[in-house]
This record gives structure tokens, C-alpha cells and sequence, in this order.
């Protein structure tokens, strides 16, 4: 009996490779669809709309940092507290600035032309 050559041992761990991933997609598949089954079921026993779960799954900003504390919060600033408009670019007012944070192109610019009170809000 002759060895097999190393290409014939290959092509065989692929196929079997193969016939496995293949299986393990149907039974994710399975698991998939029971799960889904599950959550139309618990949704429709509670009368939920689609509306209702969409929003739920959204995490808002105030609930990520709620899960990492930073050292603003052991300063006695709110989590999520907005800071108002600061500044806001004089020929386009969709770019605004609170003054926090990286300085952007636009302030740069306006300052470096002596403008920068131009942008400022009142």
C-alpha cells in the first residue's frame, strides 16, 4: 500500500473542512430561527410593535458612559449634560463648536485671520 501524496491529504482535510462548516451553518441557522420564533412569540404576547423593540436595542450616549466612569464624573459634571453652541462658522451655520475639545480647521482659520469674534454666539 502506498502512502498518500501530501495534495491528496489536503484536498481531503478541505472537503471534510467543507462538510463541517456546512453543518455548522445549518445548525446556527436552526438556533437562529428558533430564537427569532422566540422573540415574535414574547412580542406578540405583549403586544409590542416593532417601533417599541428598535428603540430599546438603540443605546443611547448617557447609557455607555453610565458602563464607563470617566474623570468628569468624579468632578460633579452631569454624564450627557449638552454644552451649548460656542462658536458657529459665519458663512456656514451647520459647522458649530462649544469650545471643548479638539480646536476644528474653521476656528483655527478664523482665528489666524483675526475673525474669530465673528463666529462667536451670542
Amino acid at each position: 500500500m502506498s502512502t498518500p501524496s501530501i495534495a491528496s491529504q489536503l484536498a481531503k482535510l478541505r472537503k471534510e473542512r467543507q462538510a463541517i462548516e456546512k453543518k455548522e451553518k445549518a445548525l446556527l441557522s436552526k438556533t437562529n430561527d428558533q430564537a427569532i420564533a422566540q422573540i415574535k412569540a414574547i412580542i406578540k404576547e405583549s403586544g409590542l410593535a416593532v417601533e417599541d423593540l428598535l428603540s430599546a436595542l438603540k443605546v443611547s450616549k448617557s447609557q455607555k458612559t453610565k458602563s464607563a466612569p470617566s474623570a468628569k464624573r468624579s468632578t460633579g459634571v452631569k454624564a450627557g449634560f449638552k454644552v451649548p453652541i460656542k462658536y458657529r462658522h459665519p458663512q456656514k451655520s451647520d459647522l458649530e463648536w462649544t469650545g471643548r475639545g479638539k480646536t476644528p480647521l474653521w476656528i483655527q482659520d478664523l482665528k489666524a485671520k483675526g475673525q474669530l469674534d465673528q463666529a462667536l454666539v451670542a
